[in-house]
């Protein structure tokens, strides 16, 4: 989902510049105009885009100048990492928005209508008002270091409003990071996710039981999803044993779905699927 207005200053999601300075420059002034895409980040896309997943207890908020402006700032005292380099003891970190300093860093381009950028944001946030001091949050966090002049334990959100429940922490580990043509293999109840947000998810195994020196076939169902659409089906493996002296014949399913080429590539009953995931086409917007 995308769409173009003005955001006030606060909790906002990190922004990825994509700056036309060169091209807007050469327009008329009435025809020159930031613009913002606004973006949805799933649970699965938040882990895995993020460097460190943290869980902890909201401390204090405040605010911290730097560079001429003042910045939001959420203090947690961390209990434990989810995903990224481990606690150190006693580990407090001061949890920054990405979007506030891009706005301050890049103001005279905005004002100028000259820089249009991406911003992300979590999808299903724990209400701003819900965070302060006593409340336990899961925060996804980039993995940079922070600019000069921010404290040392500074850190930044992955995408805007970023912080999750606790009672999801179990579901971090089931978030998998894949690309687009590579094998990912996946346990029961894991998530692959694609590098533009696709999510696979393996639901579970079934098989049919052959006649005696029959083929013999093993399904995995799976659900995928995209943007807003989602849906569940079923690969297959099949094994026709032949008849001697010609060798048996194994055919691993695949099917097209959206704009992606999904093929089952390997299976272990009721352990393992083994999947490989080409994207044809932009497909249809979300």
């Amino acid at each position: 989902m995308s769409a173009t207005r003005t955001r006030p200053p606060g909790y906002g999601a990190i922004a990825v510049a994509i700056v036309y300075a060169f091209a807007l420059a050469a327009l008329p002034a009435a025809s020159r105009a930031s613009s913002v895409a606004f973006q949805n980040v799933r649970f699965g896309q938040a882990v895995a885009m993020s460097a460190r997943v943290v869980k902890g207890v909201v401390k204090a908020r405040g605010e911290v100048k730097v560079d001429g402006g003042t910045f939001h700032t959420v203090e947690i005292a961390v209990d434990a990492v989810l995903k990224g380099p481990p606690a150190k003891p006693a580990e407090r970190i001061r949890v920054f928005s990405g979007s506030e300093w891009f706005q301050h860093t890049h103001a005279a381009a905005i004002k100028a209508g000259v820089v249009s950028y991406a911003d992300p944001h979590y999808a299903t946030p724990i209400a701003d008002a819900e965070i302060k001091p006593g409340t336990a949050v899961i925060a996804f966090l980039r993995g940079e270091a922070p600019p000069p002049g921010f404290p040392a334990n500074a850190a930044f959100l992955s995408c805007g409003e970023a912080y999750e429940r606790p009672e999801r922490a179990a579901d971090v580990a089931r978030i998998k990071t894949a690309a687009f043509g590579d094998p990912i293999t996946l346990k029961m109840g894991e998530v692959a996710v694609l590098p533009d947000g696709l999510e696979l998810e393996v639901k579970g195994h079934t098989h049919k039981r052959p006649m005696t020196g029959g083929p013999q076939r093993e399904m995995t169902e799976l659900e995928a999803r995209a943007a807003t659409r989602s849906e569940r089906f079923v690969l297959g493996h099949d094994i026709d044993p032949g008849t001697p002296p010609q060798p048996a014949k194994e055919t691993w399913q695949r099917r097209a779905w959206q704009q992606y080429e999904l093929a089952l590539v390997g299976m272990k009953y009721g352990d393992e699927t083994t999947l490989r995931v080409v994207r044809r086409g932009p497909g249809p917007s979300p």
